[in-house]
């Protein structure tokens, strides 16, 4: 709390000193809570996220078992096909299986269930269990594409130690070509707003490479506020295990839809801004899974809810080829279908996950449950026949308002934006490797063009790299790291 009133009061005074502008802006915060910003222009989004239960309040969650991993048991809440995921520290219930209905009862907090006791509703619908066929290991064969909202990569791996995060002594200043005076600092309270990541708004925050912009284009402060391992653990000893990708940018300044448009098309259409419904007749432009089935190369979609629906994170079913074809269509499935995928040896070669709204840590959702549902995702992967020639790639669709201090390459006159986090998850990454190679999200697709020998689909993804330097297809593949328990102590 006491950093909270120091940053205010930092605030307050430098406005006094350097400009009418700045002492409004001053004004505000030092009579508004940092996490409740003056009004500003919303970016459109995929849907309303639940609300968080409270930790301090007894909480039953009803639906089904996904996944069992150790004590950690993931699964899909019937009322709004979230996956949460509940810890219970005693034994499981007897003969407990993915597939089964129960109620888990307990205490929300740190983003999952501490449950005090799980009960089977139905057993009798449990997944049946399927011997899937061994893998050869030295080479990758599926390429997973986990792609999740709204985060800098300073704004999650900031204070990594190695990472090109925040800079020592780091100060933004108020507006820009004035004198630098506001520190980046850790967040001691929930932020839980939306912050403003409009085209628009991202080429205010970049000022043309300066990145002085931040501050007076989100109308707050905690466009400079991070998270770091005591928030987002399992994120971090993800990145201690495997690779981080620090110089990862989007693949356009602005919001969630044209950048999930690169991450099928290698281009927005000209598009920059979010839509709430598909352009009348469609986007017309080629994607990459329409290239993946006639090449014989398995693909799937898989959507936290609504599959058929076209939203921001969704764009597929807003595609022309798609409104026309069922069969492309009924590519695109609800994300549970995954494990059984893994589970009964039907996973695709290629594959994207998108969240719910509730999954996604879009910045008005809790970024731990966003956390822990892909961690449900990595565990299942772990355990699968698929983990020694699998590579899992996640990463966060844009910025989500949050300041990020390298300025991001102009490319054209679209991008790229601000950097975002980016993990490669593989038995091949190299342990604990910090990889500086410049990429984007059309770096995933041309990695899928050249394992696949697809030709790219624009200049974009032509002359992006591929994912290969985290990569060492000679070592000796690495065991699952499945985290069973919380890290640390919750």
């Amino acid at each position: 709390m006491r950093s909270r009133w120091f940053i205010a009061l930092a605030v307050l005074l430098a406005g006094l000193v350097y400009a009418q502008e700045p002492v409004e802006v001053a004004l505000r915060y030092r009579t508004q809570p940092l996490s409740r910003p003056a009004p500003a222009p919303k970016a459109a989004k995929t849907e309303k996220p639940a609300k968080t239960p409270k930790a301090t309040a007894s909480h039953v969650l009803a639906g089904m078992v996904v996944d069992i991993s150790g004590h950690m048991i993931a699964v899909q809440q019937t009322s709004d096909q979230t996956i949460f995921m509940a810890h219970l520290p005693t034994a499981l219930p007897n003969g407990l299986a993915p597939g089964m209905t129960v109620t888990v009862d307990g205490k929300f907090g740190h983003g999952f269930i501490h449950a005090d006791r799980v009960t089977i509703t139905n057993k009798d619908i449990a997944w049946p269990a399927v011997s899937t066929p061994a893998q050869t290991s030295g080479h990758i064969d599926h390429i997973v594409f986990v792609i999740q909202e709204g985060h800098s990569f300073d704004n999650y791996f900031g204070t990594y130690p190695g990472a090109n995060g925040l800079p020592a002594n780091l100060l933004v200043p108020l507006k820009p070509g004035s004198a630098p005076t506001m520190p980046a600092f850790h967040f001691t309270f929930d932020p839980r707003q939306d912050l403003d990541r409009s085209y628009e708004t991202a080429r205010a925050a970049i000022d043309s490479g300066k990145m002085d912009g931040w501050i007076p284009a989100e109308r707050t402060i905690d466009t400079l506020g991070h998270f770091d391992d005591s928030d987002i653990p399992n994120y971090w000893a993800y990145a201690k295990h495997f690779v981080l990708e620090d110089n990862f940018f989007s693949s356009l300044a602005g919001p969630s839809l044209p950048n999930h448009l690169y991450t099928v098309a290698a281009q927005s259409g000209g598009n920059e801004k979010n839509l709430t419904q598909a352009p009348k007749g469609g986007f017309n432009f080629p994607t990459l899974p329409e290239l993946l089935g006639p090449s014989n190369v398995s693909w799937k979609y898989y959507v936290g809810t609504h599959p058929d629906l076209f939203s921001p994170a969704n764009p597929l079913p807003g595609f022309t080829r798609f409104m026309q074809d069922p069969g492309l269509m009924s590519h695109l499935v609800q994300n549970t279908v995954l494990f059984r995928d893994l589970r009964e040896g039907t996973l695709p070669s290629v594959a994207w996950i998108v969240p719910n709204a509730t999954e996604s840590e879009h910045p008005n959702a809790d970024i731990r449950v966003g956390m822990w549902y892909v961690t449900a995702l990595a565990n299942a992967l772990m355990k699968s026949a698929y983990w020694q020639n699998t590579l899992l790639v996640v990463t966060w669709d844009d910025y989500g308002g949050y300041y990020d201090h390298v300025a991001p390459p102009q490319v054209d006159a679209l991008g790229y934006g601000p950097r975002v986090p980016a993990l490669l998850i593989s038995s091949y990454a190299r342990p604990g490797f910090i990889d500086h190679t410049q990429y984007d999200f059309t770096s995933v697709l041309r990695s899928i063009e050249h394992r696949f020998g697809l030709q790219p689909l624009t200049n974009r993804d032509h002359q992006a790299n591929t994912l290969t330097a985290g990569l060492d297809m000679t070592q000796t593949p690495a065991k699952p790291f499945v985290i069973e328990a919380p890290i640390g102590n919750p």
